[in-house]
């Protein structure tokens, strides 16, 4: 291609009838009005044909060249806009699938954090069950759940209201936060309850094991307790404060709940004997023991051997003489004595 400058005026409209004109510096002529024509310069660009002999002659203003290095600064700027654009682009889709990723993570740990409060609650409320039996079994009054749920709410602040309104992640986490509160209440006062449980049963257990429950010895009973014909004497009516229970010589006689010995002492007529202080005005006999194994002041527990059975004192065979005695008072000791190896405890 080759081009060709030159001077081609450019008639733009035929003004015979202006009259006068006048040529400008620009070399445009002015009527009295307005311009008539311009002189425009004009390249001559021939475009010839690879392998063939054709060839086309064009007329170019040249004013179209000298516009071509700003058209190629503005294909540069907008190269340049196009890879920053491109660029912002892939680093906002980068930074926003990171924020998916960790918005689809937190939903994860949200989930999981909705289980395991979901779990507590549960927990809770089993708690709540078993404190129910527990004050039923001691014949406490029962506790009001309500009561429990008392002093957990709140108001919401504006702010935190418009964040939920606005946000589904950041309304799960208010009402996890809600309800984690919710349970914290109910547990400080489900754990204060319990303390106070606790320690009452402590207590009672700490009463029940100075309350006979078991049998001293094993072995048959031989005679019951009220009124009997007295197997030495023969007297008939003669009251039977105890039980007696028979077995062979040397079989271990145990302390039927926790207490102090009072006694360890011979007897005429019964024998080696015993006599254990269990407080709230509970004593136990033995009685017509071969031998016995603690002293006077001795503290000794539920279970603990304190002797052997034998047949000393006014007794016609080795047995046991066991009495209860509640508030200076005989009673049956059958009803201190649980079947089988069950104890209170």
């Amino acid at each position: 291609m080759r081009r060709e400058a030159g001077n081609f005026p450019f008639l733009l409209k035929n003004a015979d009838f202006l009259g006068k004109t006048e040529k400008t510096a620009q070399g445009c002529f002015v009527g009295p009005h307005f311009s008539i024509f311009c002189a425009v310069n004009f390249a001559k660009t021939t475009i010839h044909f690879q392998n063939s002999s054709r060839s086309v002659t064009l007329h170019v203003p040249s004013l179209v060249f000298r516009g071509l290095p700003f058209l190629k600064f503005l294909l540069v700027v907008g190269f340049l806009l196009f890879l920053a654009q491109f660029a912002a682009t892939t680093v906002y889709h980068g930074l926003l699938n990171h924020v998916l990723e960790d918005r689809a993570e937190l939903d994860r740990d949200l989930s999981q954090i909705q289980g395991m409060v979901d779990y507590l609650n549960r927990t809770s409320a089993d708690f709540l069950g078993d404190e129910q039996r527990l004050h039923s079994k001691y014949g406490l009054p029962l506790p009001d759940e309500e009561e429990r749920s008392l002093g957990t709410g709140g108001s919401v602040e504006p702010k935190s209201k418009l964040l939920m309104e606005t946000s589904p992640v950041f309304e799960k986490m208010a009402n996890l936060r809600d309800e984690a509160n919710r349970l914290q209440g109910k547990l400080d006062n489900n754990s204060g309850a319990f303390y106070n449980l606790t320690d009452f049963i402590k207590q009672k257990q700490s009463a029940w094991r100075f309350v006979p429950s078991i049998s001293p010895t094993q072995g048959r009973y031989a005679s019951s307790f009220g009124p009997r014909i007295h197997p030495v004497t023969g007297e008939v009516g003669k009251m039977h404060y105890g039980v007696d229970i028979a077995n062979d010589r040397w079989t271990p006689i145990y302390a039927s709940a926790d207490g102090v010995v009072d006694v360890a002492q011979m007897s005429s007529t019964f024998g080696n004997f015993v006599t254990i202080n269990h407080g709230n005005g509970i004593v136990t006999r033995y009685g017509h023991m071969q031998m016995s194994l603690v002293n006077p002041g001795q503290f000794v527990r539920r279970y603990q051997i304190i002797g052997y059975m034998g047949n000393t004192g006014r007794s016609v065979g080795p047995h046991l003489h066991y009495e209860v005695w509640v508030n200076n008072n005989p009673v049956n000791p059958l009803a201190y004595m649980l079947p089988g190896d069950y104890a209170v405890d």
